[in-house]
């Protein structure tokens, strides 16, 4: 299909179908009273039930279902449908998508994604000056990594995460980040450098755009806004500017993050809405992302990758790595998600440096 009638598909099954099935499905779990919905949402809903577990405490207001984006076969884009339960991959639900795009879809079951946030300790060493791809965080987070840097009112910025910078909310301006960050030794005061400026709260249970933020350059901290080291093939690059706003799929894509390093990916999936993203406070909802998988037989990130700046074949910053799973793609290890960058810098009101 035409690339216009595969957003429009993907908008009118994410509105119509998706959203209310996952809303219904939700409240039926907990018990409580249906919420309003189309009767097809409420079919589906009672065909292909969420699973819950028997443990669990109480349950979340976002639930892992299917997200929808656009993707390319050939010279003709399908209906990109991701996959987030198991159950629901020969469910009806899925059945019916595929139905309504007349076959012309893609889909992969992408399994549970979690922010791309470490878990273990990484040794990653004190950078000076501080460099895009290096170990950073708030005081109270182990580690993400220097995405780029910008300007605003003639300051300077670090970019990366809210949930790297800004503790998912949890923090205040003012509050001190560290490079490295503290799972990589990072210490306060001794390795500040920088102080939350802003950040972009993250939404329960409506829909995200970007999880990003800011921290401002402490009086005397170095830092090199353009160099990327090793990034193709061992050799260094140079950030070269702001790429376009639309990303295709296929686009070959590039980043250095804290954990992998120096990664090659493709884009597999873009306009990606309804991505339910498991954090510490809670599953978050995310529209408008891009789907990423690793070239040759590596993952294209991993846990502290978040905050890595994406970069095209021309050097050019298109996207910030925030998420990612470890199901999915051709090479099976996994997907990874990101926030387009101009939405990044339109939210946090600044301009990229390179």
């Amino acid at each position: 299909m035409q690339l216009t009638s595969a957003q429009d598909l993907k908008a009118q099954l994410l509105n119509d179908v998706v959203v209310p099935f996952t809303r219904v499905a939700a409240a039926a779990a907990r018990g409580a009273r249906r919420p309003p919905a189309t009767p097809l949402a409420h079919e589906l809903a009672v065909a292909s039930p969420l699973a819950v577990s028997a443990t669990a405490a109480e349950l979340p207001d976002v639930h892992r279902s299917v997200a929808l984006g656009v993707t390319l076969k050939g010279k003709q884009y399908q209906l990109a449908v991701r996959v987030q339960r198991q159950a629901l991959m020969s469910s009806p639900l899925v059945e019916h998508l595929v139905s309504q795009a007349k076959g012309e879809a893609d889909v992969r079951m992408v399994g549970r994604i979690e922010k791309r946030q470490a878990s273990v300790p990484w040794n990653q060493g004190r950078v000076r000056p501080v460099m895009i791809g290096t170990s950073v965080g708030h005081v109270d987070v182990t580690a993400g990594t220097v995405g780029a840097f910008v300007t605003a009112g003639g300051k300077t910025f670090i970019l990366s995460n809210n949930h790297v910078l800004a503790n998912e909310n949890a923090a205040q301006p003012g509050d001190p980040v560290v490079q490295p960050g503290t799972v990589d030794k990072g210490k306060n005061p001794a390795d500040v450098v920088a102080r939350l400026r802003r950040f972009i709260r993250l939404k329960l249970p409506s829909a995200n755009l970007v999880d990003a933020a800011i921290a401002e350059l402490e009086p005397g901290v170095s830092f090199d806004r353009s160099l990327i080291r090793g990034l193709v093939g061992g050799a260094d690059r140079t950030l070269s500017g702001l790429g376009p706003d639309f990303i295709d799929e296929q686009t070959p894509v590039f980043k250095l993050g804290r954990t992998t390093g120096a990664t090659e990916g493709r884009v597999t999936a873009f306009e990606l809405d309804n991505v339910v993203v498991s954090y510490g406070i809670g599953n978050v909802r995310f529209d408008d992302q891009v789907e990423i998988e690793g070239a040759g037989n590596a993952p294209f990130s991993d846990g502290g990758d978040s905050g890595s700046i994406i970069v095209n074949g021309d050097m050019q910053a298109v996207a910030l790595l925030f998420a990612g799973g470890d199901t999915g793609g051709t090479n099976g290890l996994g997907l990874t998600y990101a926030n387009p960058v101009h939405r990044v810098l339109s939210e946090l009101k600044v301009t990229l440096l390179y």
